[in-house]
């Protein structure tokens, strides 16, 4: 995914007071390397989809804006790398986004397993920020690690919102975001007036922007 400067360079100061026309939400997705984040973002925000999509290095984002009970929101979706040595850049995230998406590969079990590493790491450093959890590739039926009813079981005991979804397909993507932004926009934890805009003296921005690896 290339680095979308107007997402970049948004500077949202005021722009979550709740008498201002438009709100900034921003979500960070996470998950283990190979699970989709990269094209979960693209179909969401552009409505494509890449089965030669490069591996995330470091953070890239991109923007979408849309209309929530009577609001127009601008959702900024982060995609992180999966890659361990890449942690670290994520973790910081976690207090400078308004909620997360873990997302894991339905042909994948150890994507699922580790869910249980993305929760802690979550846990351990923003207990408060609310994220949800989505099975991507759910297209692929015939290749299914991770039945159904086995993620549904896992979101009720450890009280996570669920849904499948399917980047090459399109395949409940615009759901998954919208209801998540809806249900951060209306909860009483919103935080507003938060300002994270990544520019060129940021650190982060310096060593993992635009950068790329081959996936398989």
């Amino acid at each position: 995914m290339s680095k979308n400067k107007d997402a970049i360079n948004l500077n949202v100061n005021n722009a979550n007071d709740p008498n201002s026309e438009i709100l900034i939400i921003k979500i960070l997705i996470v998950g283990d390397p190979g699970v989709g984040k990269s094209n979960f973002i693209y179909r969401y925000t552009k409505d494509k989809f890449s089965a030669n999509k490069l591996s995330t290095v470091g953070l890239e984002s991109n923007i979408k804006e849309i209309e929530i009970t009577e609001k127009k929101v601008i959702v900024q979706l982060w995609d992180s790398a999966g890659q361990e040595k890449y942690k670290s850049i994520t973790k910081n995230l976690f207090t400078r986004v308004q909620g997360i998406i873990i997302l894991y590969d339905i042909t994948n079990k150890k994507s699922f397993t580790n869910i249980q590493n993305w929760i802690k790491l979550i846990k351990e450093t923003n207990d408060s920020i609310p994220y949800v959890l989505a099975g991507n590739k759910c297209d692929l039926t015939n290749q299914r690690a991770v039945e159904e009813e086995e993620a549904i079981k896992f979101s009720q005991e450890n009280n996570i919102n669920f849904m499948e979804t399917s980047a090459k397909q399109d395949i409940n993507i615009i759901d998954c975001v919208n209801s998540f932004v809806q249900k951060i926009i209306t909860s009483e934890n919103f935080i507003r007036n938060i300002s994270f805009a990544l520019n060129d003296s940021s650190d982060i921005q310096r060593k993992t922007l635009n950068k790329s690896e081959k996936c398989c």
